[in-house]
This record gives C-alpha cells, sequence and structure tokens, in this order.
C-alpha cells in the first residue's frame, strides 16, 4: 500500500466506478423528472439499466461481517476493535479505511473527504454535494457530524489508540456550503489509559463552520 496510483489497477479501476456511482447518484438528486416525463421520455428505461447493473453485481456479493477496513476482514490486517497496538506509519487513513462511508475511495456513499496526518495533526479536505443538502444550500447537520466523527476516530487510530467512540460533541457555528472545498484538522487533547480526547474543526475559507470534541475509548486487548 501507500505506492503511487496505477491508473489501470485494479483498485483504481473500481474507484473510478464508484466515482461514477456518486455523481449517478448526484445527478438523480438534482434532474426534474417531471420535466423529463412531460418531454415523453418516461423513467422506464432508466429504470431498466439500473436495474440490470445492479442484477448483474448480485451474484459477487461477499457474504461475511462487514467493516470499513476491507471486502474480506480476514484478508486485511488493521481491526480497531481489538485493542491492539498497529504501526500505520506510512499509510493514509483511505489505504486502511478503503470503504468508509466518509473518506472510503470505494464506497459510494462516501463523499469522499481526503485525510492526511502531518506532525500529530490530521487534516481534512472535500466537499458535499447536493446529496448531502439539508437546509437551503447547507450541508445537512448529521453528515457535519459524521464526518467530524470520521476525522477525530481516523485521528485517535493514526495516534496509535484506536477505539470506540464514547460521546461527540458538536458545536455548529455557521452553515457549512454545498459545494465549496472545506478543510478540517484534528489533534489529540489528552490521553488517559484506554480513554483519549480528540478535538477538531470545520472550516470554509476562513469560516469556521463546527467545532468537535469527541471521547474515544480504546477496547481491552
Amino acid at each position: 500500500m501507500n505506492k503511487e496510483s496505477d491508473p489501470h489497477s485494479q483498485e483504481s479501476i473500481q474507484s473510478e466506478l464508484v466515482s461514477e456511482l456518486r455523481k449517478l447518484v448526484s445527478s438523480v438528486r438534482t434532474a426534474d423528472f417531471d420535466e423529463r416525463i412531460s418531454k415523453g421520455k418516461p423513467l422506464t428505461d432508466l429504470i431498466q439499466q439500473i436495474r440490470a447493473i445492479r442484477e448483474d453485481l448480485s451474484s459477487y456479493q461477499v457474504e461475511g461481517e462487514r467493516m470499513q477496513a476491507g471486502l474480506r476482514p480476514q484478508e486485511h490486517f488493521f481491526r480497531p476493535d481489538t485493542g491492539k497496538d498497529y504501526d500505520l506509519k506510512g499509510l493514509q487513513p483511505q489505504e486502511f479505511f478503503p470503504y468508509s462511508p466518509i473518506i472510503g475511495p470505494l464506497n459510494p456513499i462516501a463523499p469522499p473527504f481526503l485525510f492526511t496526518m502531518e506532525n500529530e495533526v490530521m487534516y481534512a479536505t472535500g466537499s458535499f454535494d447536493s446529496q448531502y443538502c439539508g437546509p437551503p444550500e447547507g450541508v445537512h447537520g448529521g453528515h457535519v457530524a459524521a464526518l467530524m466523527d470520521e476525522l477525530l476516530g481516523v485521528t485517535c487510530v493514526m495516534c496509535g489508540h484506536g477505539g470506540y467512540t464514547g460521546t461527540l460533541s458538536i458545536r455548529y457555528l455557521s452553515p457549512t456550503p454545498l459545494d465549496i472545498e472545506l478543510s478540517g484538522k484534528a489533534w489529540v487533547e489528552t490521553i488517559n489509559g484506554r480513554k483519549a480526547v480528540i478535538v477538531g474543526e470545520l472550516r470554509a475559507g476562513d469560516r469556521v463552520c463546527a467545532e468537535a470534541e469527541g471521547l474515544f475509548i480504546k477496547p481491552r486487548p
């Protein structure tokens, strides 16, 4: 892992497929189907095309435990629920959480955001499009909370203290805009035994949109 991206690799091709699916969902979210139907174009052809793709994929479904860390957990070394310590140096978060609903390049519901660790501070960049809309031209607060939970949680993991979210407090200071590149950062406030307090913030330019504090509890080995 952590190799230069090969546009012809299996994972890159899969990421491209997932990216197209994200764009499809966003297009469906903002399409005026009434206008399409009024022009004599019923939706049955679209339904049939999408159904055909779904049915084609149905025979390839993987049964078993579902994890952010991989499609087949036995193939991946990293399990944050074990209480074990992992050396993740040299890896980026999306590499060990490829199916994350926030940063996973292989998860079609992920925006996705990009997380990078520098000098024990986790930085986030990315944006939310129309499918994440809450208030007019704004991101739904629940998606903001999910982003901050992932940002703080991954910071905890990268600092060698991966654990479950015990509590998460969000302060919404201003609306989070759609289709604008956002920046976030998070860092460790304190670690006491199996408990870690992580704090962070989300910005749109110079404006703070949200601040967060989370308590993360490391499982017993």
